[in-house]
């Protein structure tokens, strides 16, 4: 049998199909797809690449009209059916009928052929539909684990898909939709009496301090609110000193405080004062110190109307942030704050752990000014970041 399918090559499945809609129009049959890698050495390296394989009779299908008996590979959906007397239609001639029926047959062949190779195990999604599969290549894209983009797949699934080749705007907007609903809202904390009061805590090097600067700066100049500022960091060398020089630029004291007992008061000479919000410092901890951890707990429980976020950098690894969090889960933390996003590449490869946490994202940082770059975190604007959309 003569080939009855062309087989068409790229990076995404999107490349490969608007190369399709190219080559064929929006009418052309997708028989099936695969991924395959290509390159490399000794299995290493190497990039991922798809394969779409589209049956082609075009050709075919006129030259029955035609009567020249002619086979080529191109194809091409029948127009719509029209209301006519059928008794003016005479049986085609014997060798049409021929062609027709092993025609048929070939593209029979055909379909078996690509169902044993699309059977075949493999990586990927198991979904046939092109629009699956493709909105399944572009949460990988993403670098969100293959576990989350099957589990979005499925749901997806559960709607109407839309015929023919998937229009990149329709997959775009419905894998948007799909994964802002996995994000915790973030809605206001219920505020009480007294002041409002954010305690940050997390491990060393995330960004604690200037996260600290950025938010009492943005309530004290954006939102002209009364702030006070709390730090118990005394063990970093010039931490204290930090925080006060960007105190001093919007004219807010730095409260320094060494034992928890000295917290309740210094929280109450705040209130006093008129603070309307109380942002505390706390000192970078090693998750694996447990005396320092323990030293952390004693001053977070005598605060217990205080929301305790804790600051995460996406800088780093999937996996130690899920062993951080872990960690600091005894200090029943209520939100996280994202720092530090303008030195990642995007925030795909953290969604896994994120749903694993389980807490809102409350905060997001992109950059070291002071107060402007951070922003509330809604489930919108984690998916921007996700997609690697986000204008700071």
């Amino acid at each position: 049998m003569s080939e009855q399918f062309e087989r068409l090559q790229g990076r995404t499945m999107g490349e490969v199909l608007e190369n399709i809609r190219r080559k064929f129009g929006h009418e052309a049959m997708i028989m099936g797809s695969r991924k395959f890698r290509t390159g490399g050495f000794l299995g290493f390296g190497g990039r991922e690449m798809v394969e779409v394989y589209v049956a082609d009779t075009t050709v075919q299908v006129e030259s029955l009209k035609s009567g020249s008996g002619a086979f080529s590979t191109s194809v091409r959906s029948p127009e719509p059916a029209r209301e006519v007397d059928e008794s003016l239609i005479s049986r085609p001639p014997i060798r049409e009928q021929g062609q027709l029926e092993k025609l048929e047959a070939d593209l029979g062949r055909v379909h078996s052929k690509l169902n044993e190779v699309l059977m075949r195990p493999g990586e990927g999604c198991s979904r046939a539909h092109p629009f699956l599969r493709e909105c399944y290549d572009l949460l990988v894209s993403y670098e969100i684990e293959s576990r989350i983009a099957e589990a979005i797949v499925t749901q997806i699934e559960e709607q109407k898909l839309p015929s023919g080749f998937p229009a990149k705007d329709s997959v775009d907007l419905i894998v948007r939709s799909h994964l802002a609903r996995l994000f915790e809202p973030n809605p206001p904390m219920a505020s009480g009496d007294g002041p409002r009061i954010i305690f940050l805590i997390g491990p060393t090097g995330v960004g604690k301090t200037t996260t600290i600067a950025k938010l009492a700066s943005r309530a004290k100049v954006n939102q002209r609110r009364k702030v006070g500022l709390i730090t118990l960091d005394t063990f970093r060398i010039g931490a204290v000193d930090q925080l006060k020089q960007y105190a001093d630029i919007f004219k807010v004291p730095v409260h320094v405080v060494e034992r928890s007992s000295e917290l309740v008061e210094m929280v109450e000479k705040c209130s006093t004062a008129g603070d309307e919000i109380i942002y505390i410092d706390s000192a970078g901890r090693s998750p694996r110190d447990e005396p320092k951890m323990s030293e952390l707990r004693e001053f977070i429980d005598v605060l217990p109307e205080a929301e305790i976020h804790l600051v995460l950098s996406t800088t780093t690894q999937p996996q130690t942030i899920a062993n951080i969090a872990e960690r600091f889960a005894p200090m029943s933390f209520d939100r996280v704050i994202l720092t530090k996003l303008d030195e990642s590449v995007a925030l795909g490869s953290l969604v896994g752990c994120l749903l694993d946490i389980g807490k809102p994202v409350s905060y997001v940082t992109d950059g070291q000014n002071v107060p402007k770059d951070i922003f509330p975190a809604d489930p919108e604007r984690l998916v921007d970041f996700v997609m690697n959309k986000q204008q700071a």
